[in-house]
């Protein structure tokens, strides 16, 4: 029996931006023991043209509610993308892990065959949801999250790969 999509969709994204959630606070907490500004971290970036560190968290909490609300076939939730603190981002990916969990399982289900549409610049994107959620949404929604961690890692906060998983769902052992 295939695993529904519902399945592998919500539970994914919100364990990544549960562990991002806790990247955000591991770099918060550093600022105020190393006593250094926030904005270092908030405004980290590998290059000059690459989105910084709390750009890195706005745009996967925005793929997490994307993943979320066009399988289920709703409006995606809509934020103000001008988060400026930790304690704004984390707010922020509070938001998405809500709605991500107040989508329809049965309604994301459904549209594993469902064209999903949706304007990406100046195109319209067209995927069957199936393929949208394997081949697209989900590549973007980790890169983004494993960009941020990466620049906080990069930054000297003391971070391992278990903060960057989040809480593991499903684990038997260990």
């Amino acid at each position: 029996m295939p695993t529904a999509l519902s399945e592998l969709s919500i539970p994914v994204v919100v364990q990544q931006l549960s562990g991002l959630s806790g990247v955000i606070d591991k770099a918060s907490a550093f600022c105020a023991e190393k006593k250094c500004d926030p904005q270092a971290l908030l405004t980290a970036r590998f290059a000059p043209d690459m989105y910084d560190f709390a750009k890195q968290v706005r745009v996967a909490s925005t793929w997490g509610v994307w993943i979320a609300g066009r399988l289920a076939g709703v409006e995606p939730l809509k934020f103000a993308d001008d988060e400026k603190s930790f304690d704004e981002l984390k707010a922020r990916v509070a938001r998405a892990i809500e709605f991500a969990k107040s989508m329809d399982k049965a309604a994301i289900d459904a549209a594993a065959d469902k064209v999903i549409s949706f304007q990406a610049g100046p195109n319209v994107r067209k995927f069957k949801g199936k393929d949208f959620l394997m081949h697209f949404a989900l590549p973007h929604f980790f890169f983004h999250c494993t960009t941020a961690y990466d620049l906080i890692r990069h930054a000297g906060v003391p971070l391992a790969k278990r903060d960057f998983m989040g809480p593991v769902q499903g684990m038997i052992e260990g």
